[in-house]
């Protein structure tokens, strides 16, 4: 064992399982905190790299109050770690087999507190697939859950339990196929309840088969669980997942709470959203700051989108497209349009009939982790993409050939989470924001750093933006501190700093309000804000409406109407009207999982969005109607992080990114 991990020295060993082992440590200013370690013989075993990270995604979308905070990731001597808050206290598995079963208030502040972390883990979009007795420690506040080691992904690298779950705490499903949902972590919550009550397992047997076998056909044995809780667990431990209640019904029936849960917006096609009658000015003030009111709009009336920057970021989204306004010289960041991809879509002169979403070329692999981010612009005459990853690595593709123009972009300690590309000086740039707390200038002629790297986020850096401000170059970074902040490219000093989300903000997209030249940034709050970048201070109150974390965004304008489309937990897009913050139309349905990345262009005159998903698509809308353009883009075998326009051979194509290490390209005309 090693005395010390990065700065950490660690104490003594908590306890070790199938993938790594977790220590006691105590960091330089005597705070104490659990550092786990993947196991040694794991460290050159890229897939199990990979999951042990992805634990750090999963924690760090759920509501802090439930579970340990994750406060530092990094690698040392090629072996990952994680260091969490330290919660002192037991595990419910020791209390109970020490002190006896739970019972009284006792048991139903548990049950109560148990749920509510359970349902909380369920709306971030976490399966933890082995909530069991071991991984809830009884801590002074109250408990908490612990361990995302095997959530959504199971781990094959360590033994049968330790990789499904945990004998006992099993779904039948878990044990008969492995796919699983929230409806798993419930009848594993009824087991623990069952432990908790009685101190004894709900579906017992002297050997693994026995206990598994009672699981998938056996009745459990509830005899000791008090009345008035006997029949909530018995339903949780139902066979069909079907039939049992969710997170969110427990917490409801154990508080006494009747209400109906939320019923999810059905999957039908949208009112048009282009035509809408008018709506008010913002006027409502933020209490969290001082905010300031927009002037009556002189907008123009055309019915356009003109895209500026639609740079979103993620735990995971991250889409950086730059599209400035074109022929705008006054703008030192702005981007170029893309040139065609030779010999891979038909000549626009051409009949031969292409269809919508058919693929452009092979997927483009030159990462070797997640494609977390795209930005699209031009070196010469070659369209180009750069693109930010796991792979801590940021690369420059040329989209006419699908090759990397080497050398790789190379710097950066963690992963690369966001990426802007324009102008500095004349020269191509691309902007690159890192989970290592820096944003870097590249110059693209020589793929060089332009200068030393920004100290931007302190956490990490979710979100970069480029524009300009009166004639300064700026950039706008946003992550983990959950600030975005103003830096002169130039000088590399910060011009300001916007406070007033309270968590992670993941989206910063730039654009103007009439004469105002405003940010938009989304976070995990919950929150859309919308900032005047002059005065730093944020305009309106904040725009409400997604349920979870709002993980994109993209700006443009929608008939005269400023807008910004955000993407989020929610598994919807939505269109919102900057200078009122009212949502425009419907939301955009169809996905069935997390809407990571969004994008927006004109495509023969017709405004257009792009959204990636969780559930391994993207889609096309036409957002005059707020219908799909044609079917789902489906090609990749993991979630698409990031998405952007760009046009190979006279035609508009979707580019995206991937979890599984993909870049892709689509026709979409």
């Amino acid at each position: 064992m090693p005395s010390a991990v990065g700065d950490y020295r660690l104490v003594s060993r908590i306890g070790q399982g199938g993938q790594g082992e977790v220590h006691r440590a105590v960091t330089p200013a005597g705070a104490e905190v659990a550092v786990k370690l993947l196991h040694a013989t794991l460290s050159d075993d890229d897939g199990a790299r990979r999951r042990f990270f992805r634990e750090v995604e999963l924690a760090r979308r759920v509501a802090p109050f439930c579970t340990a905070r994750v406060l530092d990731v990094g690698v040392q001597d090629n072996q990952p770690y994680i260091v969490s808050e330290f919660v002192p206290g037991a595990s419910l598995h020791h209390v109970v087999r020490q002190e006896g079963p739970r019972t009284g208030g006792g048991l139903a502040r548990l049950a109560v507190a148990t749920a509510t972390a359970l349902a909380a883990i369920h709306r971030a979009g976490v399966v933890h697939r082995d909530f069991k007795p071991g991984n809830v420690i009884m801590g002074p506040e109250g408990p908490v859950v612990i361990d995302f080691g095997i959530s959504r992904a199971l781990d094959h690298t360590v033994t049968h339990t330790g990789s499904m779950g945990t004998p006992g705490y099993m779904a039948p499903e878990q044990v008969a196929s492995g796919q699983v949902g929230p409806a798993a972590d419930v009848f594993s919550w009824g087991a623990t309840m069952v432990y908790a009550a009685t101190g004894q397992v709900a579906f017992r047997g002297d050997s693994v088969p026995v206990v598994l076998h009672a699981l998938l056909y056996g009745t459990p044995d509830l005899s000791g669980v008090p009345d008035n809780l006997r029949p909530l667990i018995a339903k949780c431990l139902d066979k069909e997942p079907g039939n049992r209640p969710t997170a969110a019904d427990l917490v409801r029936t154990l508080t006494g709470d009747d209400a109906p849960a939320r019923t999810p917006a059905p999957d039908l096609p949208l009112p048009p959203t282009a035509h809408l009658p008018p709506t008010e000015q913002r006027t409502e003030q933020s209490t969290a700051q001082p905010t300031e009111q927009l002037p009556p709009s002189k907008r123009s009336r055309r019915p356009v989108l003109l895209g500026t920057a639609a740079l979103v970021a993620a735990a995971a989204v991250l889409t950086a497209y730059i599209l400035w306004p074109q022929n705008d010289p006054a703008d030192p960041t702005q981007a170029t349009t893309s040139t065609p991809r030779a010999g891979t879509t038909t000549p626009q002169t051409s009949t031969t009939l292409v269809p919508f979403g058919a693929p452009v070329g092979p997927p483009i692999s030159v990462h070797t982790d997640d494609v977390r981010t795209i930005a699209i612009g031009r070196l010469g005459d070659t369209p180009i993409s750069v693109t930010g990853s796991d792979d801590n690595t940021a690369r420059v593709v040329d989209l006419a050939n699908g090759t990397e123009l080497p050398p790789t972009l190379t710097g950066h300690t963690k992963w690369v989470r966001s990426v802007a590309i324009g102008t500095l000086d004349n020269a191509p740039i691309a902007l690159t924001g890192s989970d290592d707390g820096s944003a870097v200038i590249w110059n693209l002629d020589t793929h060089k750093r332009s200068g030393p790297p920004i100290d931007a986020n302190q956490g990490g850096v979710k979100a970069v933006a480029l524009g300009d401000l009166d004639g300064t170059p700026i950039a706008v970074t946003a992550g983990v501190d959950e600030t975005a902040r103003i830096w002169n490219l130039r000088t590399r000093e910060q011009i300001a700093e916007l406070t007033g989300h309270t968590g992670t903000v993941w989206a910063v997209a730039l654009t103007r309000l009439d004469d105002i030249p405003v940010a938009v940034t989304t976070g995990d709050d919950s929150t859309i804000r919308v900032w005047n970048l002059r005065t730093a201070r944020q305009i309106g109150a904040p725009i409400t409406g997604h349920q979870g974390w709002v993980r994109s965004v993209a700006v443009g304008e929608l008939d005269g109407k400023p807008i910004a489309l955000t993407g989020g937990e929610d598994n919807t897009a939505r269109i919102w009207d900057l200078s009122t913050g009212t949502q425009l139309g419907e939301p955009l349905t169809g996905h069935t999982s997390f809407v990571w990345a969004v994008a927006l262009t004109q495509i023969g005159g017709k405004p257009v969005a792009l959204t990636g998903s969780e559930d391994k698509t993207a889609r096309a809308w036409d957002l005059t109607t707020g219908e799909p353009l044609g079917p789902p883009l489906t090609g990749h075998t993991e979630c698409v992080w990031s998405v952007a326009f760009a046009e190979l051979d006279g035609h508009p194509v979707a580019v995206t990114g991937s979890k599984d290490e993909t870049i892709r390209l689509w026709r979409l005309a």
